[in-house]
């Protein structure tokens, strides 16, 4: 017997959407110190950007960003702002050398 949908699709969109107004990205995802200091420890801008923002996305709406996924404009400035990284550096996030990474190189 098929499972009875609780949730329509486009519920789902909704409550799951990341939000993009200042009062709600600051109610969702404020770094505490505790946060700060855990990104500061990666190395390069773009490290600690791509950290964050995955960081953010676990908290609200509680799963891993995809790859294809591309935050808000709105998340990444909030985001870059606290951690003080330039929001351009999202554009070396994921890439090694022209590739784009989907697991991590082992050390």
């Amino acid at each position: 017997m098929p499972r009875k949908a609780v949730l329509s699709a486009a519920q789902q969109a909704a409550l799951t959407a990341l939000p993009t107004a200042e009062h709600e990205l600051r109610l969702h995802y404020t770094l505490s110190e505790n946060d700060l200091s855990i990104i500061r420890s990666k190395r390069g801008p773009h490290n600690r950007l791509g950290f964050a923002i995955q960081l953010c996305y676990l908290r609200f709406p509680g799963q891993a960003m995809s790859l294809e996924a591309e935050p808000p404009v709105e998340l990444l400035a909030h985001v870059a702002q606290q951690i003080q990284v330039d929001p351009d550096a999202w554009s070396g996030v994921g890439i090694l050398s022209g590739v784009v990474m989907t697991r991590p190189v082992p050390a």
